[in-house]
């Protein structure tokens, strides 16, 4: 079953860094936009998917260093662990 998750302001606000505009520019941004969009904003619940925990490893692993690795890792590292819940590797 995916986890809920209660995130702190912090990760809140580096959630929120990714502009609702840019929702069609490419998968990444697209995710992030649909992650602020299942964001309880009274509670600070997400819950995730079993779809969104494979994109979140994904993002931030697969594809090198770099910003989505280090907006995620801000976002889930607390969480999800320091592999955002990656046991694969």
């Amino acid at each position: 079953m995916a986890p809920t998750v209660i995130l702190n302001q912090e990760e809140i606000e580096t959630l929120n860094l990714q502009a609702p505009s840019t929702a069609n520019d490419g998968g990444y941004q697209n995710f992030m936009i649909q992650l602020q969009s299942k964001l309880d904003r009274t509670t600070n619940e997400l819950t995730l998917s079993d779809n969104d925990l494979s994109r979140i490893s994904k993002y931030a692993y697969d594809y090198g260093q770099g910003g989505w690795q280090n907006r995620l890792e801000a976002i889930f590292s607390r969480t999800l662990g320091p592999r955002l819940g990656r046991v694969d590797d």
